[in-house]
């Protein structure tokens, strides 16, 4: 079993276009280009017989800039690899990993359900948790404005507004 530093050289050797990032104990980023996560995780795969997907998720920037982030984990060797995917633009797209590892295949959903990022070949995109009225809509996107027309349905308070900033008069 490879630790996460031997792990993270072996990738950047068949891969150089990816960068490393050794993180505190037996941990490891990797930063991959979104045209190489399929390599990667194949590697992955390949290098660490035990590794096992724990999430994959989205974070949006701003400005029309994602990342996706996969965490992968090894019971045997106790090491966790984390790679992190740059995006650009309005409809984000990256290939599914999911028939490699199919414990990323809902992950995958839901990152394009909240975020809009298109999983490429993912064999099912359907809906996965919100209603058909958000369909199309990305709640996890900054820019996403909340629909405060329902919230007394909560029974939740509602929320005070914030106070205005002083402009350092």
């Amino acid at each position: 079993m490879p630790d996460a530093s031997s792990l993270g050289r072996a990738i950047i050797n068949k891969l150089p276009e990816v960068e490393s990032k050794p993180l505190q104990g037996n941990k490891i980023e990797l930063l991959v280009p979104h045209e190489k996560i399929r390599d990667v995780v194949s590697l992955i795969d390949e290098l660490v017989p035990d590794a096992l997907p724990e999430s994959a998720f989205g974070i949006d920037l701003e400005d029309d800039k994602y990342e996706v982030v996969y965490i992968f984990w090894s019971h045997e060797s106790t090491m966790l690899c984390q790679l992190r995917v740059s995006l650009v633009g309005e409809k984000p797209s990256i290939q599914t990993v999911s028939d490699i590892f199919p414990g990323l295949e809902w992950h995958e959903r839901e990152t394009s359900e909240m975020f809009g990022i298109t999983f490429e070949n993912h064999p099912d995109m359907r809906p996965l948790l919100l209603p058909d009225d958000l369909v199309g809509k990305y709640p996890m996107r900054k820019r996403f404005k909340t629909d405060r027309s329902r919230l007394e349905e909560t029974g939740l308070s509602t929320p005070s507004p914030r106070p205005e900033r002083g402009g350092g008069e």
